[in-house]
């Protein structure tokens, strides 16, 4: 494990790891090549990619020990292209993207070129950028990050063909319509609201009464601040810190019942950010 740890700690060298980062590091280590013996990553490579990935986490070993390392160890064999990674890639992951493509409506022929789109988007690298499977940052499953990707290139190959860059998980920019928002609400909208229910109830009460007063009385934050005897200014960070608890919570609660893999993050935050606030001021369930 030693060029391994090495690099992982080379990347992370201007700040403070936790102490239990070594037992980590092993952890992790351990659980990559136990999830895929027969490929052969260099172990620097892994252990700078791990480091890459978790760099901007307040807890990195933390944030690593949360990762799905084995579908780490998969991309990156895949963007590397060691052939038994790719061919596991296609035979156990890219074939469970067609039924997806074919609930959005796509004939047999759109699914094969979508599916050529995505692995030439995937697996091949521009002249100023590694392979794009690389973005997947294995805090969902592989397997739902990919079927996300799938969605939104259908979409494009459908809708918008003039779009190009349906891979980068920290883009959220909307499209005319927001079809990748809309196929979210109607795939995933019973789920959403679920959640939204199973969070709120966990809320502190002062929480649950200022986004009842806010949200669902539509006081501003002049009256709140006078209700409450605080300034308006204390009053809008009591609710933007409640709302953005409520939104950690459904988004766990999403996460939980979704198997952390039927879609990827970004696109459950996006759905949420866009329906919150609304299910916060038509939910009869918010007590004071």
């Amino acid at each position: 494990m030693g060029a391994f740890a090495v690099a992982f700690r080379a990347q992370l060298a201007d700040r403070p790891l936790e102490p239990e980062l070594d037992a980590t590091l092993e952890a992790v280590f351990a659980a990559g090549h136990a999830a895929w013996p027969a490929l052969a990553i260099a172990d620097a490579a892994f252990g700078a990619h791990l480091a890459g990935l978790v760099r901007d986490e307040p807890a990195p070993a933390a944030a690593l020990a949360q990762l799905h390392v084995g579908d780490v160890y998969l991309s990156l064999a895949c963007a590397g292209g060691d052939p038994a990674a790719l061919a596991i890639l296609e035979r156990d992951y890219l074939v469970e993207l067609r039924p997806t493509l074919a609930r959005m409506g796509l004939a047999p022929s759109a699914i094969d070129e979508a599916l050529q789109i995505l692995r030439e988007e995937l697996l091949t690298a521009r002249p100023d950028a590694p392979p794009r499977i690389l973005n997947y940052g294995g805090r969902g499953q592989l397997r739902g990050w990919l079927r996300s990707v799938a969605a939104r290139t259908g979409l494009r190959l459908v809708q918008h063909p003039e779009r190009n860059d349906p891979l980068d998980e920290a883009k959220h920019a909307p499209i005319a319509g927001d079809l990748e928002l809309e196929y979210m609400k109607k795939t995933y909208g019973e789920v959403f609201r679920r959640a939204f229910a199973a969070a709120l109830a966990s809320l502190p009460a002062d929480d649950r009464l200022l986004l009842k007063q806010r949200f669902r009385h539509h006081l501003t934050v002049e009256e709140l601040g006078a209700l409450h005897a605080v300034h308006a200014g204390t009053i809008s960070r009591w609710v933007a810190a409640a709302r953005e608890r409520l939104i950690k919570a459904t988004r766990a609660e999403m996460m939980r019942q979704l198997g952390v893999g039927r879609a990827d993050v970004s696109s459950i935050l996006r759905l949420i950010d866009s329906e919150i606030e609304i299910t916060l001021s038509t939910h009869h369930d918010v007590i004071a």
